[in-house]
């Protein structure tokens, strides 16, 4: 017990350093480490000590290229949309480069070889403050005592460039609606076969139900056969479904759904067709599959 509470105590004293550390590399506008800020790479400090962060010359010009596209007015979409067409790599993968590893990894239970700007993505880069050589730490401007900025190099671009940008943006953003945690119960389930993207609820006005639709668009991306269906019919095949391989007759929620790691893939339907079309959903189109304890089941 003793040597249990020595150890947990070493690792308290341990963690308070690492934390005094950063905060006092912070102070100096030294680099700790972490995702460098898109626009700049590591240098070595100018005392001749440790690290800061220097104007990359490969991405400087893609940040002005950006803000150029955003001020003549296209979408945070449709730059994302030019980014990729480029291959240009986003802030991760560009900090993955820098530091000699490979692109990519893992995300929303999919692996990629290299990630897509999306307009989230472009919005964080454009709305940060290291834009102006700040240092930041979560989210925000590192003050020193005086209250001035702690300067992490030259900036990309000057105070009244950037705070230009973020009337732009905050221009653009009023009048949408505010995100609220979604209740849909096969939000992370359902997903789209056409580019195996995730398929996320469209309410119908004045309907009951409404639609899981492929998003691929809204992250920047193309699929070839975007997938659709009826709320009300997806739900009810994927909790039958679950139900029959699972034996159970117990509510079925979405965080059910997740934790056995369900997942139902939609195909893309036909034009046309006839009023048996009104009767249920086409299930030659549906595909679910249960992953339990590493044993997957297929439908």
């Amino acid at each position: 017990m003793e040597l249990a509470q020595v150890a947990e105590q070493e690792a308290h004293t341990l963690s308070a350093r690492l934390t005094s550390s950063h905060a006092a590399l912070r102070m100096i506008g030294r680099y700790g480490g972490g995702l460098v800020p898109f626009g700049y790479r590591k240098s070595p400090h100018p005392s001749g000590a440790g690290w800061c962060l220097t104007p990359d010359p490969d991405t400087v010009a893609i940040v002005r290229e950006i803000v150029d596209d955003v001020r003549s007015g296209l979408s945070l979409v449709a730059v994302a949309g030019r980014l990729n067409d480029a291959d240009v790599p986003v802030p991760r993968d560009r900090h993955a480069l820098l530091q000699g590893r490979p692109m990519g990894g893992r995300r929303h239970g999919r692996d990629f070889d290299k990630f897509r700007w999306t307009s989230g993505t472009l919005s964080k880069v454009l709305r940060s403050p290291s834009l102006k050589g700040h240092r930041i730490h979560k989210g925000q401007t590192v003050h020193d005592a005086a209250g001035t900025p702690v300067l992490i190099g030259p900036p990309l671009l000057t105070e009244e460039e950037f705070d230009s940008l973020q009337e732009l943006l905050k221009a653009r953003s009023n009048g949408s609606h505010p995100r609220s945690r979604t209740t849909a119960l096969l939000t992370a389930v359902a997903c789209c076969s056409g580019c195996g993207g995730r398929m996320y609820f469209a309410a119908r006005k004045g309907c009951s139900y409404g639609d899981y639709v492929c998003r691929a668009t809204a992250r920047a991306e193309k699929c070839l056969a975007p997938a659709a269906m009826r709320s009300d019919w997806l739900e009810t095949y994927t909790v039958t479904r679950y139900r029959e391989l699972t034996a159970t007759g117990s509510p079925v929620s979405r965080q059910v759904l997740l934790d056995s790691g369900a997942r139902v893939t939609v195909s893309k339907g036909h034009r046309g067709g006839n009023s048996a079309r009104l009767a249920g959903p086409d299930t030659s189109r549906l595909s679910f599959t249960l992953t339990e304890k590493g044993a997957r089941s297929d439908s």
